[in-house]
């Protein structure tokens, strides 16, 4: 079997997407005069927040969660917006994605049920700055929230073998990337006897470790190799690391070591 169709035995194509109504607008007029006031052109942009409902600042928060979990779990494709994902992480992506997607409906309820309220308030609210045209209907509005999550298989034929062989490179390169990191930021801080480091600095190493086998796409013996030997340092627990000062630095040479073998 090819690397390439062994790359898509193991994968599929994983497309995640948000949308949101933006409570934040540009004021065309202030925004003239501001640039008039300062004889400029078209420089300086005039924004205002017309809602400030609770629930838009926790769907945004929610974008953001969901969108870091997407990463977590996928590598990237050569083609922006599409990512890798492992077949052997597919539920559990799609179950995480579904509790994003129910909270998400649940937040843009809440906002609806109270969008005509805050659009009534909103002219005595935003006295001079209010704009009648910011405040489409309230189904104009929900259609602008969007979450969605799905899955695509894996190409293999024709021009995409070369898709494939580039996507592959550049999801190990993030791998790779990954590891380095977590390793690297343990190295650092346990290096440094009078640094105060937290539990997930272990956790982060270990969580990657643990996803490695499944993102190692291709089961590439280096990545493997080094997934491994970044896992071994999690064999000590942290508390044991803060109380014992050789300890700790014995693991930040180990670490250290580990570090320089990315750079082969």
């Amino acid at each position: 079997m090819s690397s390439s169709n062994s790359l898509a035995s193991r994968a599929v194509i994983a497309l995640f997407k948000t949308g949101a109504w933006r409570a934040v607008k540009t004021h065309a007029s202030e925004s003239q005069q501001e640039n008039q006031r300062h004889g400029l052109t078209d420089e300086a942009k005039v924004q205002v927040r017309i809602c400030s409902h609770p629930a838009l600042a926790e769907i945004t928060k929610l974008h953001a969660e969901a969108r870091a979990a997407h990463y977590r779990l996928t590598l990237p494709a050569t083609d922006d917006g599409l990512r890798l994902l492992a077949g052997a992480r597919q539920l559990e992506h799609s179950a995480v994605m579904a509790n994003f997607a129910a909270r998400h409906s649940a937040l843009v309820a809440n906002f609806c049920a109270a969008y005509e309220a805050e659009r009534a308030s909103a002219p005595l609210r935003l006295n001079g700055l209010y704009i009648a045209a910011q405040w489409p209907s309230v189904a104009e509005v929900e259609e602008r929230f969007g979450f969605s999550s799905r899955y695509l298989p894996v190409p293999v034929l024709g021009q995409w073998e070369q898709w494939l062989a580039e996507s592959a490179e550049q999801a190990e390169g993030e791998l790779k990337e990954r590891l380095a990191d977590a390793v690297t930021k343990l190295a650092h801080k346990l290096a440094d006897p009078k640094a105060i480091f937290r539990d997930s600095l272990l956790g982060n190493l270990a969580d990657i470790c643990a996803l490695a086998g499944d993102l190692n796409l291709r089961a590439d013996p280096t990545i493997a190799a080094l997934a491994t030997q970044a896992a071994s340092l999690c064999d000590v627990p942290a508390e044991k690391l803060r109380a014992s000062a050789s300890l700790r630095a014995s693991t930040a040479s180990r670490a250290a070591s580990i570090c320089s073998m990315f750079k082969l």
